[in-house]
């Protein structure tokens, strides 16, 4: 019987609902167990959480620890938290007994700045247990980040990158709405965004992993985030939003080297946005101008890319990795 990749999944959210969804469709791949610290969810069987109605004998316990002594898996995907901090323990109790992580902790797509003695300490940690961690999902880690970086391979010369992406967030689920304040005053807004409690996380870590792709010498970068206003009152299906106050988020991050803007990532998200959209705009040789019309659905496509890079993980060199290590990932067939 040919060999079933063992999974446990940590964080039984939408994401999480979703990715486990996607797991039990594949049958090279075999999902042991869920661990979420909601009382509510805890000793309740995946079937009441994914749609089933046959029980499927996959437990959500609440202990990380004891569920890898338990299920011994070889990967755990964890979806849980955006902030490396906040996964920091659960990084160490997999690396520590031998399961490999890929997750969607936006600040794990390339921490080796921001977090540069964390992210020097996994590492260590993982090869020594000849483990693989690696963050990845839509954005970052696909299309404002490796797509850009792979669409230069065609170039003989690269003077900037550029990618835009444009998010209608009617489209998107509630945590992601709340995450980007809908409903809240300006000044809500803005303190909420300064304690790191509000908005998108992780465009800067794909300026960087832009850069270090290309080789290119970044002296600085600078960063802003302000909020898109609605003109008129607004509903969407969890949020009313009265005249005046937050309908979406604009996000930038710029490159420089010196003062020439070599990276520009501009992300805007907003319930008021006529169509989605992403777009690749390359100075070169040859000069790109790449779109995707409607956008990549970020909620699908986050659940597909830590469900298809599995088997590209565990083919890697052990440590604390990037998108760049792995092999280019592609669509995981059910059989």
């Amino acid at each position: 019987m040919p060999h079933r990749i063992k999974i446990i999944l940590i964080g039984l959210g939408p994401i999480g609902v979703e990715t486990c969804k996607l797991v039990l469709q594949k049958k090279s791949l075999n999902l042991l167990a869920v661990v979420d610290i909601d009382p509510a969810k805890y000793g309740k069987d995946l079937a009441k959480f994914v749609g089933s109605k046959k029980r499927l004998g996959i437990p959500v316990v609440n202990d990380l620890s004891s569920a890898l002594k338990k299920y011994h898996p070889e990967v755990a995907i964890l979806t849980s938290a955006s902030r490396f901090e906040d996964v920091k323990d659960d990084l160490f109790e997999c690396i520590e007994n031998q399961v490999s992580v890929i997750t969607s902790c936006e600040e794990l797509l390339y921490p080796y700045i921001t977090h540069r003695e964390l992210a020097a300490e996994i590492d260590k940690k993982a090869k020594e247990k000849f483990v693989h961690i690696l963050g990845t999902g839509v954005n970052p880690g696909f299309i404002m980040d490796i797509v850009p970086l792979f669409f230069t391979s065609v170039c003989s010369n690269v003077k900037s990158v550029k990618a835009v992406r444009v998010v209608d967030l009617n489209k998107r689920r509630k945590p992601l709405q709340a995450k980007m304040g809908l409903g809240k005053t300006k000044s809500e807004f803005n303190q909420l965004v300064k304690k790191k409690k509000l908005g998108h996380v992780g465009l800067l870590e794909s300026a960087q992993l832009i850069a270090d792709g290309l080789r290119i010498n970044i002296s600085s970068y600078k960063e802003k985030i302000t909020p898109i206003l609605a003109k008129n009152n607004f509903s969407t299906r969890y949020f009313k939003i009265e005249k005046g106050h937050v309908c979406g988020m604009r996000h930038t991050v710029h490159g420089f080297y010196g003062r020439q803007k070599l990276v520009t990532l501009d992300l805007q998200m907003g319930v008021d946005l006529t169509q989605s959209y992403d777009k690749i705009i390359i100075d070169g040789t040859p000069k790109l101008n790449v779109t995707v019309e409607n956008g990549v659905f970020g909620d699908t496509a986050t659940v597909a890319m830590l469900v298809n890079c599995i088997p590209s993980l565990l083919h890697a060199d052990s440590g604390l990795l990037t998108m760049r290590n792995i092999w280019i990932p592609n669509y995981l067939s059910p059989n």
